[in-house]
């Protein structure tokens, strides 16, 4: 009986098929926690899923899918995509002839406008309802376009295939809406390049787990990499190399391939602080430090350099930065932009004799005025411009008085910096404040530690602060984050991926979606799911993922 027993449950679990997905334990005398999930299982966890026993198949060769919104590029070209992605194994996969078949996917639209998915006015409904019965055609119901790409994605991972490749399907109700509206993703691609492929196959991913906004942290102290038609010089300058360069026909590729996605792209240009790329060419635009106390672009290390930050008492710095965001706008149609202006160092700016004689002519006291005329300035000129804008918390920390309508990104948490507070304690006096909020604190996944550190993402929960409700509301999402100190194109992907699904399900799913043990079996299937898109994600734990690993040898 004991030495049978392997074989038994390795068979059994084969018979029933995982959608051919399977992890297992660390150590026998530690066996997993939680629910199995059937196969078909899906991520992020719907808001209502009827999951039947009843099981159909799709005939590969006269399975359709069709639309009412036959005018709209975006529901076309998902119905190609999703197309592939429903008969992903379509040269070998079957059709169960013991089954009755589903003969195709109709996605209703009610409103079949298509255009740009814009936040918050317009891009507020991703509600969707899926039917799969019994006979007949399978059925979305979407108010937008938006709701139809969130349902197609959901009923794509409904689709699994037996031991004998036949697909199938299980009778199923969904109903579905997000529990937020603003459920981010930000790349930094100054530190490292990332190449326009490795950004792709990123959108495709974040569509994969239903992100909707990716926040694009183009430029910083190490590169400036996005082509400036205005000023040239800051590539030339400031690119690692010319190859190292976003176009402008770059970025709209990238903005036309997210659009087509239901993804917004934020560009983030940080000021005062992070400049020092655009100083490699406007170098008389940051302040000189006096890190001798006598003489400029003498540096202090470690408190600051020989010149750090824009210098906020020329006027020709506030023109420079109209200039380039108005170009910016010319190239970026999301209505908002992210001006940064986080970890502004007061070393340098305290060293300069001409800031102290600017404090003194204009009554100032203390140096955060000085960043609170920055801040003002700035954003002023920004709205101006016709942008509405994105800070991180930084400046309201320091006391400075935003525009009311300024979307705040909270980022501080005591396990990135021990001499930090913890993010729940920097919520608060933001929230007091009346700012719309999105936390990003418990999500740098560049922070890396062995064994599922997916987990502590999961239970992180942007609602779990000492608020009132009306304060908790003001959290409009959140936004995981991958900082590029330390990826490139060689590992970007498989160390956000399936980490970052984590953060997904947690923006999208039901507050009471918490069972972290059941979840890794989920997961475990959506990293599966991935891996046969083209995703590199990396593993969760012990165990197998169908025919990949025979996929890998393929070609030797």
């Amino acid at each position: 009986m004991n030495i049978l027993w392997p074989v038994f449950l390795l068979t059994f679990l084969y018979t029933l098929d995982t959608g051919h997905c399977y992890i297992t334990y660390i150590e026998a005398r530690l066996p997993l926690p939680g629910e199995r999930a059937p196969p078909g299982a899906p991520w992020p966890l719907p808001r209502f899923w009827q999951n039947s026993s009843t099981v159909l198949t799709l005939y590969p060769s006269t399975f359709y899918l069709q639309s009412n919104a036959r005018e709209c590029d975006i529901i076309q070209n998902a119905l190609k995509r999703y197309r592939r992605y429903i008969l992903i194994d379509e040269k070998n996969g079957v059709r169960d002839l013991s089954l009755s078949v589903l003969e195709g996917l109709k996605v209703e639209v009610e409103d079949k406008a298509c255009g740009y998915p814009k936040l918050p006015e317009s891009y507020v409904d991703e509600k969707y309802s899926i039917d799969v019965p019994t006979s007949g055609p399978a059925v979305i119901k979407t108010k937008t376009v938006w709701g139809a790409l969130r349902a197609l994605e959901t009923f794509s991972q409904l689709i699994y295939q037996d031991k004998n490749k036949a697909y199938q399907i299980n009778v199923t109700s969904i109903e579905d809406y997000p529990r937020y509206t603003y459920r981010g993703l930000l790349l930094d691609t100054a530190r490292h390049y990332q190449p326009m492929k490795t950004l792709k196959q990123n959108l495709d991913a974040m569509s994969y787990n239903k992100f909707n906004v990716f926040h694009w942290h183009l430029v910083d102290d190490q590169s400036f990499p996005f082509e400036s038609k205005r000023f040239p010089n800051l590539t030339v300058f400031g690119a690692y190399t010319p190859r190292h360069v976003y176009t402008q026909e770059d970025v709209k590729e990238i903005i036309e391939y997210a659009r087509l996605r239901g993804i917004r792209v934020i560009p983030e240009f940080d000021t005062p602080g992070h400049t020092q790329g655009l100083a490699k060419a406007f170098p008389h635009l940051i302040t000189p430090c006096y890190g001798d106390g006598e003489n400029p672009y003498t540096p202090n290390h470690p408190e600051h350099a020989e010149a750090e930050m824009l210098n906020p008492i020329q006027d020709n710095t506030y023109e420079f930065v109209k200039e380039l965001v108005s170009e910016i706008k010319d190239v970026f149609v999301d209505d908002y932009i992210h001006l940064g202006m986080d970890e502004v160092y007061y070393a340098c700016w305290e060293s300069n004799p001409n800031i102290k004689k600017f404090m003194e002519e204009n009554n100032m006291t203390t140096i955060n005025e000085v960043e609170q005329y920055y801040v003002k300035r700035t954003l002023a000129n920004v709205k101006d411009i016709g942008y509405k804008y994105m800070i991180w918390q930084d400046p309201i920390d320091n006391d400075v008085q935003a525009s009311p309508d300024t979307v705040v990104e909270v980022w501080k948490d005591k396990y990135l910096d021990s001499k930090m507070d913890y993010w729940e304690n920097y919520i608060v006096p933001i929230a007091q404040k009346g700012y719309k909020i999105v936390l990003s604190s418990c999500w740098y996944l560049n922070y890396i530690s062995y064994g599922p550190d997916w987990k502590k993402y999961y239970e992180c929960d942007p609602r779990e602060f000492n608020g009132t409700e009306e304060e908790k509301d003001l959290v409009v999402g959140g936004e995981a984050c991958m900082w590029g100190e330390y990826v490139d194109g060689t590992n970007l992907l498989s160390r956000l991926w399936p980490r970052a699904a984590a953060v997904a399900e947690r923006l999208w799913s039901d507050a009471s979606v918490r069972d972290v043990d059941s979840a890794n079996f989920r997961l475990d299937q959506q990293r599966c799911r991935m891996l046969r898109r083209g995703i590199p994600a990396q593993p969760i734990l012990n165990g197998f993922c169908g025919d990949y690993e025979w996929d890998l040898d393929a070609d030797i």
